[in-house]
């Protein structure tokens, strides 16, 4: 059995296809070179499965989402304290390039403004830090965030160094404050570098689900931040991460999120997922018209808004324990979406042997599934991730599945959806399959 997930990220990005309002950016030249068609998507769990769907190999420069991560950066080199006296911490709903300053303090409303995120350049590694120290900083961090070495695209820094007026003019202003104590060309020059930095949906989606994990990478099981840090990080996110939009983002989709003009939307939901989005077509706010749309889609379908999350998804699985050809899956706790995605991880990962082609029944969960293409998602299901079952035994095929909600407490409608799939998928694979559920949590009685 393959992961169904993946059907369902492709289907919602066809549901989207005929969604082409808004433009590139045009004001920085390279950006707006940007292929308009380009759409993909990346969900990671805080357990380290990663699913894609679209356009998943592109690269794209980070822009304004490396902001949370520099920010990261600069409370765990400098300490919270320090930090906050530089940048503040109120929900701006301004612009991204908004000269947003405190009246007595002078300074900037917030880190994910690009006023906030100058200053915080400023704050890596520590004073008397170098140009370069800071941004080999910025590009370390981010890249151990990712799982792999990222880079400064050269062409991108210098297309948005020859139109940098408004940042020089910003860390001018900074520095005339005391916010800024280096040359402000300089400052400027590394946040811009911070901002030229490749990176593709997969990247952003593991780097969300660190934050979302309270800082343990999710495929490494490093600690890479303190949880600390974390939780002010998605805090600021929450309130400012969506600039002009943020307050109707968080109402209607509630994730932390940060957006960048390259058409990038991060997501990370604490506890359960990071998100990565990527399409270039900009709403009159600076985000990405289908991005927000991918977000708000998923965030419904899926049960993600944060005032609605109760529970750690990845600690459903109590067990997997396997008699003979026959499987015993016990399963605990509250099931939502991360706890339905972890269930049907462990039933992918018990070697039925067989990947069908598609039937009808993906319409029934998965509102925006179209009929998947089986080769494709036989591909696009071939990512990294922990083996729930790796203990198992695998001398004889998988002939029977017992499924133990004993200990459940109560199925969401989402994880309801998940494991239900996963169990039509099993039979499918010609799995017998038992449910154990005394207490009726699965059907609702």
């Amino acid at each position: 059995m393959r992961h169904p997930f993946v059907d369902y990220l492709e289907g919602l990005l066809g549901s989207l296809e005929h969604v082409t309002e808004g433009d590139v950016a045009r004001y920085i030249p390279i950006l707006a070179e940007a292929d308009p068609s380009l759409s993909a998507v990346a969900v990671a769990t805080t357990s380290g499965r990663v699913h894609t769907a679209g356009d998943a190999d592109a690269e794209f420069s980070i822009q304004s989402v490396s902001k949370p991560f520099t920010y990261a950066g600069a409370l765990e080199d400098r300490g919270v304290e320090l930090v906050d006296e530089y940048v503040a911490l109120n929900p701006s709903g301004e612009a991204f390039n908004e000269l947003s300053l405190e009246a007595d303090s002078h300074r900037p409303d917030n880190a994910m403004i690009n006023a906030g995120a100058i200053a915080v350049h400023q704050l890596l590694v520590g004073p008397g830090a170098t140009p370069a120290e800071r941004t080999e900083r910025a590009v370390s961090l981010m890249s151990t965030l990712a799982g792999r070495r990222l880079r400064v695209d050269e062409r991108t820094f210098e297309s948005e160094m020859a139109t940098a007026d408004r940042n020089l003019a910003l860390g001018h202003m900074l520095r005339s404050h005391g916010i800024l104590q280096d040359r402000a060309e300089d400052v400027v020059a590394g946040y811009i570098a911070q901002c030229s930095v490749m990176v593709t949906v997969r990247d952003l989606a593991v780097m969300g689900a660190t934050l979302a994990s309270g800082g343990l990478h999710p495929l490494t099981g490093e600690r890479v931040l303190s949880s600390l840090v974390c939780r002010q990080v998605l805090s600021v996110m929450s309130s400012s991460g969506m600039y002009d939009a943020a307050g109707q983002w968080m109402a209607h989709v509630g994730i932390p999120a940060k957006s960048g003009v390259s058409g990038a939307v991060l997501g990370a939901l604490p506890g359960q997922v990071g998100i990565g989005t990527y399409s270039p077509r900009l709403d009159p706010f600076g985000n990405s018209v289908r991005g927000v749309e991918m977000c708000r889609i998923m965030s419904e379908d899926l049960d993600l808004h944060i005032m609605e999350a109760d529970v750690i998804g990845s600690t459903v699985v109590r067990s997997v324990r396997r008699e003979g050809d026959t499987v015993h899956l016990h399963l605990q706790g509250v099931i939502r979406f991360g706890g339905g995605e972890s269930v049907l991880a462990a039933m992918t990962e018990l070697g039925t042997g067989a990947d069908p082609d598609p039937v009808e029944w993906a319409h029934c969960f998965y509102p925006f599934s179209e009929e998947p293409d089986t080769a494709a998602g036989r591909a696009a299901a071939q990512g990294e991730g922990r083996t729930a079952a790796e203990a198992l035994e695998q001398e004889a095929p998988v002939r029977a599945v017992v499924v133990h909600l004993e200990r459940v407490d109560r199925v969401a409608p989402v994880g309801r959806r998940l494991i239900e799939d996963g169990l039509k998928r099993l039979r499918a694979d010609g799995v017998q399959v038992r449910v154990e559920d005394p207490d009726g949590v699965l059907t609702g009685g």
